[in-house]
């Protein structure tokens, strides 16, 4: 990640630094549209219950989201084995943004909104989960935050996010919007940890490994939530988050989170 980052200091970017929403009320328009053992910071936000929409009767719907240079096929494997866990295929999306490597946090945050509600229509589930790896944190944060994510997601879940940003986009001397939002002294980042930083009637679950060289723990970690880390889990491939059968174990459970009243 951070090579990657400083290499692609050389190139320019023309997205929009700019989000356009239409409306905040996401939930509104719907209606009108028709093996090592974790360590847990905090206490989980409720007991383990099937992971029901409440007043259809059936699974809620999961959301992944991918990080920069990433792509839906990053989720295979852990689609993958929840459906072998009896999650209902057609109820879990994985999505790939239209600009994997340079777009712009608050448009792909557009994107995310116009999925999900695409997705709620198709399913008529009150409710989603989200999962979102690495860079995918900030573009799904504001969502929750700023496009009425808050009010339609039920169990937000992280790996390896970059909550706080990193230190190394801001020393980026090019008007690239992608190294603003990423830059960990920025303006994008010092909104959405303003205060509320974890809002709205949803469960925050941040997960991270400690063997994670591309996102300091220190980022990931987010007041608010509930922290989870991993010894030695790296940050992606098959010692990675996304892969990591403990990881796994714990995905699976905070999935099953009961539904927020």
């Amino acid at each position: 990640m951070v090579a990657l980052l400083c290499a692609a200091l050389l190139a320019t970017s023309g997205c929009s630094d700019d989000a356009a929403p239409a409306s905040a009320d996401l939930a509104a328009d719907l209606a009108r549209a028709d093996a090592a053992g974790p360590t847990v910071d905090t206490a989980p936000a409720g007991d383990q219950a099937t992971p029901v929409d409440s007043a259809k009767a059936l699974p809620r719907p999961v959301v992944f989201v991918h990080g920069i240079n990433g792509s839906a096929k990053d989720f295979d494997v852990m689609i993958q084995r929840l459906v072998a866990d009896g999650w209902a295929a057609e109820r879990l999306s994985a999505l790939t943004y239209a600009d994997p490597s340079w777009g712009c946090n608050v448009d792909n945050a557009a994107a995310l909104r116009r999925h999900v509600q695409d997705v709620m229509k198709k399913t008529g589930a009150q409710r989603i989960d989200l999962v979102a790896h690495s860079m995918g944190t900030l573009s799904s944060r504001y969502f929750i935050k700023n496009l009425g994510g808050g009010g339609v997601v039920n169990t937000y879940l992280t790996l390896g996010g970059m909550h706080h940003g990193l230190s190394s986009p801001c020393l980026s001397p090019f008007d690239v919007c992608v190294w603003k939002e990423l830059c960990a002294s920025g303006p994008f980042i010092a909104q959405l940890d303003a205060d509320p930083a974890t809002p709205g009637k949803l469960n925050w679950v941040s997960m991270f490994g400690t063997g994670d060289t591309s996102v300091p723990n220190d980022s990931s970690r987010l007041d608010g939530a509930e922290n989870i880390s991993f010894p030695d889990v790296e940050h992606s491939g098959a010692k990675g988050l996304l892969e990591d059968l403990a990881v796994y174990a714990e995905v699976k459970r905070v999935l099953q989170y009961p539904d927020w009243k």
